[in-house]
Parts: structure tokens; sequence; C-alpha cells
């Protein structure tokens, strides 16, 4: 209970300084300690929280027509998605979930450009890739967070319009994934770690630079995947 408590503390609190990461960081440890089953549904009942929280002070910025053309496909994708996923044995969904976060990480921290991305076939292209780590691992940002780059998003509409698309997207995966059978004390104590992370992160945010807080999360993130690439092996 305790690492997983640490976990969602420690993502919540990247997430309120680089703007990213609550799922990159939180995730694999969600997963290496719970299994992926439970890992996964309770990183998407998690993050739910999260979207409301970021919403209610970035919604003005939000975009709901981009915010769509990724969660159109997203939304249809994702109850097939769960159903090929639950076919998958265990170890197997832990190497799928820990090669996405690593995967996506990377990505992340290159900086890949890719013009043909920013389109309306890479919104749906991004919008299925995204669920399908959503499912797998719980985290479906670094997909989206590509063809935002790419379609030339600033970097305000990524955190508002972004986070009405998970809002949509995490919404459909809960119900589709199913509810944690994990005990309600670690709920509670999860929130509770959750509201710290972003009180904390919020205060440290203007201390430390924006450059250096994404690179931390996102080495974090990829330490996390590894972790759990490691355990399935």
């Amino acid at each position: 209970m305790t690492l997983v408590v640490l976990a969602v503390g420690l993502g919540a609190l990247a997430q309120s300084v680089s703007g990213i990461g609550f799922t990159l960081v939180s995730g694999p440890l969600l997963v290496a300690t719970l299994g992926p089953t439970d890992g996964v549904r309770l990183s998407v009942l998690l993050s739910l929280v999260v979207n409301v929280v970021v919403l209610t002070r970035t919604r003005r910025q939000a975009s709901i027509p981009d915010a769509l053309l990724l969660l159109v496909p997203a939304v249809l994708a994702t109850p097939l998605l769960v159903r090929l996923v639950r076919g998958v044995p265990a170890r197997t969904a832990e190497l799928l979930a820990g090669s996405a976060v690593v995967l996506g990480a990377t990505v992340l921290a290159a900086g890949v450009r890719w013009r043909a991305a920013g389109g309306r076939a890479g919104a749906v292209l991004a919008g299925v890739l995204s669920a399908a780590m959503n499912v797998v691992a719980g985290v479906g940002g670094p997909a989206v967070a590509l063809y935002a780059a790419n379609a030339d998003w600033p970097a305000a509409a990524m955190r508002s319009t972004g986070q009405v698309y998970f809002l949509g997207l995490n919404l459909v995966a809960a119900v589709a994934l199913g509810l944690p059978t994990v005990a309600g004390l670690l709920v509670v104590g999860c929130l509770v770690a959750l509201a710290a992370g972003l009180l904390a992160g919020a205060r440290l945010a203007p201390l430390v630079p924006e450059a250096l807080a994404r690179r931390v999360t996102l080495s974090l993130a990829a330490l996390g995947g590894l972790v759990v690439l490691v355990r399935a092996i």
C-alpha cells in the first residue's frame, strides 16, 4: 500500500510541476505493484480526478472541436481494445505496459516531429493509439502530445484541450474496464496523496525550470517502465 500511495503522490507532484506526467510516473509503479488489471483501473480512476482538477483552472482555453477530433476515434476503439486486452496473459500485459511507457517517454523526450501526424488522419491515429496505451498501461498521453506538437498546439491548448480529451477517454475507459478491486482504504490513501502532490507541486512549480521538470518527469517515467519490464521478464 505504501508504494502505491507514494507512486500516486509522486505522479501528482510531477503533473503539477511540469504539466505532464501523472500517469507516466505513477502508472508503471501501480502496474508493478497491483498487476496490470487493477493497476490500470486505478490509474484511470485517479486520472479522472486530475482531469477535473486541471480543467477547473484551464477550461477557458479548451477547444472542444480539437478535443473531439481525438476523442471520437478513441472512444470508438476503447471497448474493442478492452476486450482484446482481457484475453492477454498478465505477464504479456505487463510487458506491453512497460514497453508503452518507455516508448512514450522516449518519444516525448526526443521531441519527435512528423508533419503528416498533425492532420485529421493524424488525429484519428493518435486517438486510437492513445486509447490502446490507456487500456494497456493507463498512459494515453504520449500519442496525444506527439499529435499536439505536430499540429502546432500552444502549450496552454495542450493543457486545457488535452484534459477535455482525457476526461472523456478516461470516463469511457473506466466504464469499459470496471472499478479496481482494491481496498477502499487504499483508494482513500491514493486520493490524499494525489491532493498532497498537486498542492506541493503548485508551490514548487515557480521554483523549478520547466525544461528541468519535464526532463526529470520523463526520466522517472522511463525508469518506472523499465521496472515493469524487468518484473515481467
